[in-house]
């Protein structure tokens, strides 16, 4: 409830005196103590800032909210993060009031309320997700303020959201980004009229409700959570008694109005005219509403929740994800199939039957569409989907209120999803010294060929090919592509295939190559925090399936062998099989949920760790000439994760002959420092050191540069790994250390 210092970038300034007034606080406030005098120790404050309070009183009957804060700032840090003071408001409906702005140095209280000096911007955070509120944010720039002061101000926001007809609801917040002394919450309420709560209960003080939390530690959030996990301690309040009301004040804003009933009408009828069959008209509605019309959110007033009517749609071909829905329902209908808005909570999913009833815990709205006794989720939101009513992936955000007068209760959404992702690598090297032929045949369908058609849609066939020989590039630097790559969408059933054909000198120079699934190899990261209090969420949905063929120049003899590690959380499969000169390597990850409790983090990551062993292979042909027997280095895993790459070694020794036999094969010894397996045993950080200095990279230079120092657990041993790049060529080398 209460604004946290932030920095704002200083554009579209105005200043009007419009944008707020200056007067004392209301009479109905209460003016709390607080004790200036505080002096906290600097080793438990954060950003170098203390709140002494916290306070928010709400008078429903005057529609207004009061705020108060009284913050100590104990370092120079401090002083730049809460020398800002942003004072956030919606012009369309609510008018803010400055009260005070002291500055409280000892026992001298400076005034620094400087109303000419205020700046008022535009706000718009949402701005590069294409969604304009018009909120305003009133930036108060204090001068003069040093470590030790107290900044003690207070405003108020007159005025309610007209959309909820007078109703309130809200959430008031009992944690805090700082440590805080007091947070307190008021709330005057109309004798007579029902209120729920939820969260902690009250104490009735003067015929006001108070919620009140006293010496509030920092919140921590650990990383990787899942969207719905609530780490902070909140009180939810409603006058909206259950979901029913919610919906009923819901079905009341999606009402067309005539105009847009004639050009919606008027639209369908080009629909059935230009698609002989009904499945392809409701397909040809979809992806109008998808495609034709751009996503575009003007939430400024009442169109903060109320849609745009359907003919401002079509005219500015724009629409948020109400305005596109509410079209979107309204041509199906005139179709002949039976349709209704749907609000969701992207961020709650399935928590959401867990709130209170208000409007304001929805973000998102969708279609929920009827036919043939079945029920569909369309989000008019995604642009370039594929498949029909009957085959396109369903939204997976865990229930929704329907839009409807009948509406009782939420509506469970069974999500269903054809999403999989299948690169398949295949090498063929005629000999090795000759190039050898790379082709990359990667099949997406369901929402990742969703994914990958809008990918495609925003940049040129050239920009994609430049994007794919880089990432590449990563393993086998000298690859040159054979072509641009080929793009076959079949949109209809969702699957879109990319062809892609490379050629790579002097693959085998070293002498051996290895190769990790990148692909895969993304979704296996783990959280920085990794002894947690907190759930981690894993993707889901996810089939990733990564399959890579090595056709050599003379047959091998290769170890068949399968692996399959599960959890709660995931299935990995792994095999490996050889057929004459050809050895195929198959891996696949499949998500089962979408999280992972807190307790069973640790079995998730072991879990993780049996996997990353064996994740990636060497091949060592003998008929390949080295130049320098190399190590192979470890894996820089995707998302900014780092993750150790353990790899199990593949050697396929090719003996030239004259009666040629199949090589034999034998897992490689990793050299010392090579691997996680092999790691160097330091007594001192200088040994370190010296290990390094006798380590060259492959092209034969000592120079290294952009040193990385990370910190992994490998077979129960707490490993060191030092990571830098060759200065003559650019290789990565990765060298793996244990204490003694």
């Amino acid at each position: 409830m209460r604004p946290l210092f932030l920095f704002v970038s200083l554009f579209a300034f105005t200043a009007s005196a419009a944008d707020f007034v200056v007067r004392p606080a209301p009479a109905w406030t209460e003016r709390v103590d607080a004790d200036t005098r505080v002096s906290p120790a600097r080793e438990n404050v954060r950003w170098g800032i203390y709140d002494i309070l916290n306070d928010h009183q709400v008078s429903v009957e005057e529609e207004t909210s009061y705020f108060r804060t009284v913050r100590k700032v104990l370092s120079p840090s401090g002083v730049q993060n809460a020398a800002e003071l942003a004072l956030d408001f919606d012009p369309s409906f609510e008018q803010l009031v400055l009260h005070d702005v002291t500055i409280v140095r000892g026992a001298i209280r400076v005034d620094a309320l400087a109303p000419d000096d205020i700046r008022v911007i535009e706000k718009e955070d949402d701005a590069e997700n294409r969604i304009y509120d018009g909120e305003r944010t009133a930036l108060i720039f204090l001068k003069d303020v040093r470590p030790g002061d107290v900044i003690d101000y207070s405003w108020s926001i007159e005025g309610a959201n007209p959309l909820l007809g007078g109703r309130y609801t809200d959430e008031y917040d009992l944690s805090s980004g700082v440590p805080a002394a007091r947070i307190r919450h008021r709330l005057l309420w109309p004798e007579g009229h029902p209120l729920q709560w939820r969260g902690a209960n009250p104490k009735v003080e003067n015929g006001a409700y108070v919620w009140e939390a006293r010496d509030v530690p920092p919140l921590d959030v650990e990383d990787g959570i899942p969207t719905w996990f609530e780490p902070w301690r909140s009180v939810q309040v409603t006058e909206f008694t259950s979901w029913a009301e919610v919906a009923q004040w819901a079905d009341a804003m999606f009402v067309l109005d005539a105009r847009s009933q004639n050009e919606v009408r008027a639209l369908a009828e080009q629909f059935r005219a230009t698609h002989q069959s009904r499945d392809a008209q409701i397909t040809a509605a979809i992806r109008f509403v998808q495609d034709d019309i751009r996503y575009l959110g003007i939430e400024m007033g009442r169109n903060s929740h109320e849609p745009h009517q359907p003919w401002e749609t079509l005219e500015a071909r724009w629409g948020d994800c109400k305005d596109k829905t509410l079209l979107l329902v309204a041509l199906l209908r005139e179709l002949g199939v039976t349709a209704y808005p749907a609000l969701v909570s992207t961020r709650l999913q399935h928590r959401l039957a867990e709130k209170l009833p208000s409007p304001f815990l929805f973000d998102h709205v969708i279609a929920q569409v009827i036919d043939g006794g079945r029920t569909y989720w369309v989000d008019g939101t995604i642009s370039d989907q594929g498949g029909t009513l009957a085959t396109i992936d369903t939204p997976g955000d865990g229930s929704a209120l329907i839009v409807r007068a009948t509406t009782t209760a939420l509506t469970k959404i069974a999500a269903t999803s054809h999403a999989s992702m299948h690169v398949e690598q295949t090498y063929t090297a005629r000999d090795y010294t000759q190039p050898t032929q790379l082709e990359v045949r990667t099949t997406y369908t369901g929402w990742n060929a969703d994914e990958m058609r809008a990918s495609l849609a925003s940049m040129s066939l050239d920009d994609y090919a430049d994007e794919r020989i880089n990432a590449l590039a990563i393993d086998q630097p000298k690859i040159e592509a054979d072509g641009l790559p080929v793009i076959r969408d079949d949109r209809t059933r969702n699957v879109l295939v990319v062809t892609e054909k490379y050629r790579i000198r002097e693959l085998w120079k070293d002498g051996h190559w290895s190769w990790y699934p990148r692909v895969l190899e993304s979704h296996l990261t783990r959280p920085n925090t990794m002894i947690r209090k907190m759930p981690l969420a894993f993707a889901h949905p996810l089939h990733v399936q990564q399959t890579v063929a090595f056709h050599l120049a003379e047959e091998a003899d290769v170890e068949k062998t399968s692996s399959v590690t599960e959890s709660p959380a995931f299935r990995y499969q792994s095999s490996v099989d050889s057929n004459g000169r050809t050895v195929t390597v198959r891996q696949s990850l499949r998500s089962r949920r979408g999280d992972i409790a807190a307790k069973d983090v640790a079995d998730h990551l072991t879990k993780l760790n049996a996997i990353w062993s064996e994740i990636g292979f060497r091949l060592a042909p003998a008929g390949a000439q080295p130049v320098v027997t190399a190590s192979a280095t470890s894996a820089q895993w995707g998302l900014g994760a780092f993750v150790v790459a353990m790899f199990v070694g593949l050697c396929v020794l090719l003996a030239r002959k004259k009666a040629p036999e199949p090589a034999a094969v034998t897992t490689v010894a990793f050299a010392p420092g090579e691997a996680p397996v092999s790691a160097l045993t330091v007594a001192r950080a200088e040994e370190i050191d010296a290990h390094l200095a006798t380590r060259a990279c492959s092209c034969g230079a000592r120079t290294y540069t952009n040193a990385d120092l990370q910190r992994a657990r490998y077979a129960e041993r707490d490993l060191t790994i030092v990571t830098r790049h060759c200065g003559a060529c650019g290789r990565e080398q990765s060298v793996y250390f244990t204490a003694a």
